[in-house]
């Protein structure tokens, strides 16, 4: 029985706030786009769910899939990430969002960065005092043991693990932070922002998800005030990119093979 089937038929499991289930969920369709992991739409009665079967190599992509549980368990007051309604190592389930991802229009749009801005301002505000804030440069080592010890990657690892020994360094209230916001992870919903896929998330720096998502554009920057660490802040979440597709590339190599 694969994952997808057996959590299917573990839906007596399932915790729903406001339905009850009364026969297994179906598939409705595979939902595409995902770079990581693999995604089914299900549908049983009024409710509808996202069945996320997790990948196999998660750990090697910096995936602590007990971290995204314990942060989302954190995060469901907020109404800014979708309700969980049964997890395991192995898989994801949660309420399907009814909405549509940010134009670029919405993007540059004033409203939605205010909107965008409270909801990370209330995910922010959560106390999770029984994480670790992240170590950056030990995150991107663990990502560069996993490569090929060549000249070049060692080129390029040298100024990702400068500039983030110098954002470890810094100090700055460590908060509940995404590392992965970008527009396809937005969902813009009738009662407001939802924010999904937290596998990535950790205590991090406070402005780190607003420069994921603006880059080093400033004016999007409205929490917390505005950083002299823009610009290494910007550098690091890039470097974090360019390794994590380094490792990923090397994942399905050696799955090729």
């Amino acid at each position: 029985m694969t994952v997808l089937q057996q959590t299917l038929a573990n839906w007596r499991q399932w915790q729903t706030s406001s339905e009850r289930l009364v026969s297994m969920p179906l598939v409705v369709r595979e939902l595409l786009g995902g770079k990581t992991n693999r995604s089914f739409l299900v549908a049983c009665d009024e409710l509808r769910a996202v069945v996320r079967v997790n990948a196999q190599n998660s750990q090697r992509l910096g995936i602590d899939r007990q971290r995204e549980r314990l942060i989302l368990q954190h995060l469901q007051p907020t109404g800014c990430v979708p309700e969980v309604l049964y997890s395991t190592d192995e898989v994801l389930v949660t309420r399907y969002c009814e909405g549509r991802h940010p134009t670029a229009d919405d993007i540059q749009s004033p409203v939605f960065r205010k909107l965008l801005n409270d909801c990370l301002q209330k995910i922010q505000a959560v106390p999770a005092a029984d994480l670790p804030r992240r170590n950056y440069q030990a995150y991107c080592q663990a990502y560069l043991q996993q490569l090929p010890q060549t000249d070049k990657i060692a080129a390029r690892a040298e100024p990702i693990l400068a500039v983030a020994a110098a954002i470890d360094g810094h100090q700055w209230p460590a908060v509940v932070c995404h590392h992965d916001l970008v527009p396809e992870n937005v969902i813009i919903t009738p009662q407001g922002l939802m924010i999904l896929d937290w596998e990535y998330a950790a205590l991090g720096h406070p402005q780190l998800d607003f420069v994921r998502f603006y880059g080093t554009d400033r004016g999007g920057l409205n929490v917390r005030g505005l950083s002299s660490d823009i610009e290494r802040l910007a550098a690091l979440q890039q470097g974090m990119d360019d390794l994590w597709l380094l490792v990923q590339n090397t994942c399905l190599e050696v799955s090729y093979e």
